[in-house]
Protein backbone atom coordinates (compact mmCIF):
# COMPACT_ATOMS: atom_id res chain seq x y z
CA UNK A 1 0.00 0.00 0.00
CA UNK A 2 1.43 3.43 -1.38
CA UNK A 3 1.20 6.33 1.45
CA UNK A 4 0.46 9.78 -0.98
CA UNK A 5 0.85 13.01 0.69
CA UNK A 6 0.44 16.36 -1.09
CA UNK A 7 2.03 20.03 -0.65
CA UNK A 8 0.66 23.09 -1.82
CA UNK A 9 -1.63 25.72 -1.04
CA UNK A 10 -5.15 24.31 0.73
CA UNK A 11 -7.06 25.28 -2.77
CA UNK A 12 -4.04 23.37 -4.80
CA UNK A 13 -3.94 20.36 -2.07
CA UNK A 14 -8.06 20.78 -1.67
CA UNK A 15 -8.44 19.63 -5.61
CA UNK A 16 -5.81 16.92 -6.07
CA UNK A 17 -7.40 15.37 -2.88
CA UNK A 18 -10.76 15.51 -4.53
CA UNK A 19 -9.53 14.32 -7.73
CA UNK A 20 -7.01 11.26 -6.15
CA UNK A 21 -9.43 10.19 -3.50
CA UNK A 22 -12.14 9.36 -5.76
CA UNK A 23 -9.83 6.46 -7.13
CA UNK A 24 -9.84 4.09 -4.76
CA UNK A 25 -7.48 1.24 -6.36
CA UNK A 26 -4.78 3.77 -6.13
CA UNK A 27 -4.34 2.88 -2.55
CA UNK A 28 -3.98 -0.76 -3.62
CA UNK A 29 -2.05 -0.23 -6.49
CA UNK A 30 2.09 -0.88 -6.12
CA UNK A 31 3.95 2.45 -6.66
CA UNK A 32 5.23 2.01 -10.22
CA UNK A 33 1.90 1.56 -11.53
CA UNK A 34 0.12 4.27 -9.14
CA UNK A 35 2.92 6.74 -9.94
CA UNK A 36 1.77 6.52 -13.82
CA UNK A 37 -1.85 6.78 -12.80
CA UNK A 38 -1.45 9.36 -10.66
CA UNK A 39 0.60 11.72 -13.50
CA UNK A 40 -2.22 10.75 -15.58
CA UNK A 41 -4.34 12.66 -13.43
CA UNK A 42 -2.15 15.55 -12.85
CA UNK A 43 -2.39 16.44 -16.49
CA UNK A 44 -5.84 15.70 -17.13
CA UNK A 45 -6.71 17.92 -14.23
CA UNK A 46 -4.24 20.23 -14.20
CA UNK A 47 -3.35 19.61 -10.81
CA UNK A 48 -0.95 22.08 -9.17
CA UNK A 49 -0.60 20.72 -5.95
CA UNK A 50 3.07 18.80 -5.70
CA UNK A 51 1.51 14.62 -4.78
CA UNK A 52 4.08 12.38 -3.70
CA UNK A 53 3.80 8.80 -2.94
CA UNK A 54 6.26 7.16 -0.25
CA UNK A 55 7.71 10.54 -0.12
CA UNK A 56 8.82 10.81 -3.85
CA UNK A 57 7.37 13.47 -6.07
CA UNK A 58 4.97 12.21 -9.38
CA UNK A 59 5.69 14.56 -12.26
CA UNK A 60 3.55 16.57 -14.86
CA UNK A 61 4.73 15.09 -18.05
CA UNK A 62 2.48 18.02 -19.81
CA UNK A 63 3.95 20.19 -18.05
CA UNK A 64 7.71 19.67 -18.58
CA UNK A 65 7.40 18.94 -22.48
CA UNK A 66 5.41 22.36 -22.93
CA UNK A 67 8.58 23.93 -21.43
CA UNK A 68 10.70 21.77 -23.47
CA UNK A 69 9.02 22.74 -26.52
CA UNK A 70 9.22 26.40 -25.40
CA UNK A 71 13.09 25.67 -24.90
CA UNK A 72 13.23 24.16 -28.18
CA UNK A 73 11.82 27.31 -29.87
CA UNK A 74 14.16 29.72 -28.05
CA UNK A 75 17.60 27.25 -28.60
CA UNK A 76 18.62 28.30 -25.19
CA UNK A 77 17.34 28.18 -21.76
CA UNK A 78 17.18 32.01 -20.83
CA UNK A 79 16.06 34.97 -22.79
CA UNK A 80 18.23 36.71 -25.47
CA UNK A 81 17.14 39.62 -23.91
CA UNK A 82 18.65 41.91 -21.40
CA UNK A 83 16.64 40.29 -18.88
CA UNK A 84 18.60 36.76 -19.34
CA UNK A 85 15.29 35.29 -17.58
CA UNK A 86 15.38 31.64 -17.88
CA UNK A 87 12.93 29.85 -19.98
CA UNK A 88 13.66 26.88 -18.02
CA UNK A 89 10.65 26.82 -15.35
CA UNK A 90 11.51 25.96 -12.01
CA UNK A 91 9.42 22.91 -12.42
CA UNK A 92 11.86 21.35 -15.14
CA UNK A 93 15.03 22.74 -13.21
CA UNK A 94 13.51 20.57 -10.34
CA UNK A 95 12.45 17.28 -12.31
CA UNK A 96 16.28 17.83 -13.96
CA UNK A 97 18.55 18.12 -10.63
CA UNK A 98 16.04 15.68 -8.50
CA UNK A 99 15.16 13.08 -11.44
CA UNK A 100 17.68 13.17 -13.93
CA UNK A 101 21.67 13.04 -12.82
CA UNK A 102 22.09 16.58 -12.26
CA UNK A 103 23.55 18.07 -9.11
CA UNK A 104 21.90 21.98 -8.15
CA UNK A 105 24.05 24.17 -9.40
CA UNK A 106 23.47 26.28 -6.54
CA UNK A 107 19.94 27.52 -8.18
CA UNK A 108 18.35 27.21 -11.52
CA UNK A 109 20.83 30.53 -13.14
CA UNK A 110 23.94 28.15 -12.21
CA UNK A 111 22.59 25.36 -14.23
CA UNK A 112 21.43 27.39 -17.10
CA UNK A 113 24.81 28.67 -17.08
CA UNK A 114 26.09 25.10 -17.14
CA UNK A 115 23.99 24.00 -19.73
CA UNK A 116 22.82 27.40 -21.52
CA UNK A 117 21.48 25.94 -24.93
CA UNK A 118 19.30 23.23 -26.44
CA UNK A 119 22.54 21.56 -27.79
CA UNK A 120 23.83 21.15 -24.04
CA UNK A 121 20.73 19.57 -22.70
CA UNK A 122 21.15 16.87 -25.80
CA UNK A 123 24.25 16.51 -24.78
CA UNK A 124 23.47 16.31 -20.73
CA UNK A 125 20.64 13.73 -21.87
CA UNK A 126 23.23 11.66 -23.71
CA UNK A 127 25.77 11.91 -20.67
CA UNK A 128 24.21 13.44 -17.14
CA UNK A 129 26.90 13.96 -14.93
CA UNK A 130 27.33 10.56 -13.33
CA UNK A 131 28.42 9.75 -16.64
CA UNK A 132 25.43 7.84 -17.61
CA UNK A 133 22.36 8.60 -19.94
CA UNK A 134 19.17 9.94 -18.13
CA UNK A 135 17.37 6.85 -19.15
CA UNK A 136 19.62 4.61 -18.36
CA UNK A 137 19.87 5.93 -14.77
CA UNK A 138 16.16 5.71 -13.30
CA UNK A 139 15.04 3.45 -11.29
CA UNK A 140 12.86 0.98 -11.79
CA UNK A 141 10.15 2.09 -9.62
CA UNK A 142 10.22 5.63 -11.48
CA UNK A 143 7.37 5.01 -13.83
CA UNK A 144 6.53 8.77 -14.10
CA UNK A 145 9.99 9.71 -14.44
CA UNK A 146 10.84 7.12 -17.52
CA UNK A 147 7.99 7.86 -19.32
CA UNK A 148 9.04 11.65 -19.54
CA UNK A 149 12.78 10.85 -20.02
CA UNK A 150 11.72 8.42 -23.23
CA UNK A 151 9.05 11.68 -24.59
CA UNK A 152 11.95 14.39 -24.05
CA UNK A 153 14.23 11.86 -25.83
CA UNK A 154 11.76 11.57 -28.27
CA UNK A 155 11.75 15.74 -28.95
CA UNK A 156 15.82 16.30 -28.62
CA UNK A 157 16.72 13.48 -30.95
CA UNK A 158 13.80 13.09 -33.36
CA UNK A 159 15.06 10.71 -35.98
CA UNK A 160 17.06 9.00 -34.03
CA UNK A 161 15.76 5.13 -32.72
CA UNK A 162 16.69 3.87 -29.14
CA UNK A 163 19.63 2.10 -30.11
CA UNK A 164 21.12 5.13 -32.02
CA UNK A 165 20.74 7.11 -29.52
CA UNK A 166 22.19 4.35 -27.33
CA UNK A 167 25.49 4.16 -29.45
CA UNK A 168 25.75 7.40 -29.59
CA UNK A 169 25.89 7.57 -25.36
CA UNK A 170 28.77 4.91 -25.45
CA UNK A 171 30.76 7.13 -28.18
CA UNK A 172 30.51 9.93 -25.51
Amino acid sequence: MSKITYYGSEKEISKAVQVIEKRKSLKRMGEAKARLKIQELIDQYKLKANILINGNQVWSKTQILRNLKRLMKHGQLYNRDQSKKPVLSNYFYSFLHLCCGSVAHYDIYGWIHKYPTIEHLRQFFLKNEFGKRVLDDIPEWKTDVHVIVVAIEKMLFPFKTYMETRQITNNH
